[in-house]
């Protein structure tokens, strides 16, 4: 099966529909960026970074591009770039359920009583720690 049908390849956008889908790639990573810094895990970071990664070739290798450099092989990299978007586009819904569910559920830790019982003879209570640290830094 080929990607590209009478010479003419599948998402032939014109140059402004180029121009929109760049801005708005862009303007969306940049907004992810902004709020996973303020809200994020690391998960979220890591679906973050995965769309930052996708975002580049999906919106680069348009039609010119794909002339220019890949005359001879557009067939592969007409489905790079479809599947670049289609993972840009499944990897901003992954983020948005993660970014979501970090905000309305955050992560609960154990209290003190329950770290002890978990913990038996090698737990040390936070101030102990923290006056070990003050003698530590005393001696140095």
């Amino acid at each position: 099966m080929s990607l590209v049908i009478n010479g003419t390849p599948i998402l032939n956008f014109s140059p402004k529909a180029e121009k929109r889908l760049r801005f708005s790639a862009l303007a969306v990573c940049i907004s992810m960026i902004v709020v996973d810094h303020y809200y994020g895990n690391i998960f979220t970071t890591t679906a973050l970074l995965l769309y930052a990664m996708f975002v580049f070739p999906a919106i680069y290798l348009n039609r010119n591009v794909q002339l220019k450099y890949f005359s001879h092989a557009q067939d592969p990299i007409i489905a790079f770039r479809i599947m670049s978007l289609l993972i840009c586009a499944a990897l901003v819904v992954v983020w948005t359920v993660a970014i979501i569910d970090h905000v309305l559920n955050p992560p609960v830790f154990p209290k003190e009583e329950r770290l002890k019982e978990l913990m038996g003879e090698h737990y040390e209570s936070s101030q102990t720690m923290t006056q070990a640290g003050l003698f530590m830094d005393d001696s140095a």
